[in-house]
């Protein structure tokens, strides 16, 4: 899947789309935003808008399951990784 940036304002905010049409999906796009809620605290929010290939749209909900699932397990360990002692 190739993509490119729309937008890149570090460190608040980031966002992506598909450049070409790749695998199951016609369409994807994400975004990025950081804000910071106190000292050492970050509030990150992930947006993710995707529409599959032909008769795969009927699995949306399924990959969108598989995607939270993913995102989710990923900032959990990000998570566990940062709240470690050095």
């Amino acid at each position: 899947m190739e993509t490119e940036y729309v937008s890149f304002n570090p460190p608040r905010v980031a966002a992506v789309k598909l450049t070409r049409p790749a695998g199951l999906f016609r369409a994807f796009a994400g975004s990025w935003r950081f804000e910071s809620i106190g000292p050492h605290l970050t509030e990150a929010t992930f947006i993710y808008s995707f529409v599959l290939r032909g008769p795969l749209r009927l699995f949306s909900p399924l990959a969108r399951y598989v995607l939270q699932r993913n995102v989710r397990g990923r900032l959990r360990d990000l998570k566990k990784m940062l709240e470690q002692p050095n």
